[in-house]
């Protein structure tokens, strides 16, 4: 999908660059973006930049100065998974997907609160002393051939709230929140909300949007009310996921009432996206 849109990117006019982005700053309504290697003014900047950068830093955005409980630990494995499932499997402290990927690979990773993990001294230990007492995961995981030399391990992933502009820079996907991966729905509401922005950043050029401010108001409007609902129930899902005794009643309730589930599900997806047709 990325070469899908880098060339569709291309084919459109754009000039893509790969380099660094050392500093965004703002003045005399255009942003001055300075890379490793040179110095670019716009009119409007997005940051799209993923879950937690140097540029947040630089930015002095709130949720960077705060601790995350979260850990992400992701590998690929070679397996006999089915190719047509995909699984979450929970144990103490949280929970774990696995899906058939590419090359006929298995992605396996799993999301834990970092006190739950910190008592092991590496990633093997906790997996044979937590991750193991799921059986179901301990079937996959004990005859899984890692594709990996090591796993790959996120930390301090923050799914609090984020500034949606800062320094009037538009946050997009993961830049601007962060849904739990429980609810398989990280990559729609990235697209969804570029989708917005884009709209909106359209009305702005063509003068339908008067003002800068008004452009980020309605993007921060819009925003919110698309994805802060779906935000805050993935995060009671995720609490529920954690907690083992609870997870295995509300898993016994779905299965005796499945009618409950698709309700759930549209609360964490939200409504069919539409994309509308710009001259």
């Amino acid at each position: 999908m990325d070469d899908f849109l880098y060339q569709k990117a291309i084919a459109a006019g754009c000039i893509l660059v790969q380099d660094v982005v050392k500093s965004v700053a703002f003045a005399g309504d255009k942003h001055l973006v300075r890379t490793s290697t040179s110095e670019y003014q716009a009119r409007l900047v997005l940051g799209a930049y993923g879950k937690r950068s140097n540029l947040d830093h630089k930015l002095n955005r709130a949720f960077i100065r705060e601790r995350s409980p979260w850990l992400a630990v992701k590998a690929h494995y070679k397996t006999t998974y089915p190719a047509g499932m995909v699984s979450l499997h929970n144990f103490k402290g949280g929970y774990c997907g696995v899906s058939r990927v590419e090359n006929g690979l298995t992605n396996i990773c799993y999301l834990v609160d970092y006190e739950s993990f910190k008592s092991h001294k590496n990633l093997q230990r906790f997996q044979e002393t937590v991750l193991f007492r799921n059986k179901h995961l301990r079937e996959v995981l004990e005859t899984a051939e890692p594709a990996f030399d090591s796993e790959l391990t996120i930390s301090q992933i923050c799914f609090g709230n984020k500034e949606l502009v800062q320094e009037h820079i538009l946050m997009i996907g993961d830049t601007a929140g962060l849904i739990h991966p429980l609810c398989g729905n990280g990559m729609g509401m990235a697209i969804h909300s570029a989708q917005i922005c884009s709209g909106l950043i359209l009305d702005f050029l063509s003068g339908r949007i008067k003002s800068r401010l008004s452009l980020e108001n309605n993007y921060q409007q819009q925003w919110k009310k698309n994805f802060n609902n779906r935000i805050r129930m993935g995060k009671i899902l995720s609490g529920i996921m954690t907690k083992e005794r609870l997870a295995d009643i509300i898993m016994t309730g779905l299965d005796r009432f499945p009618q409950v589930l698709t309700p759930v599900i549209r609360m964490t997806h939200g409504n069919p996206l539409t994309i509308p047709q710009y001259d």
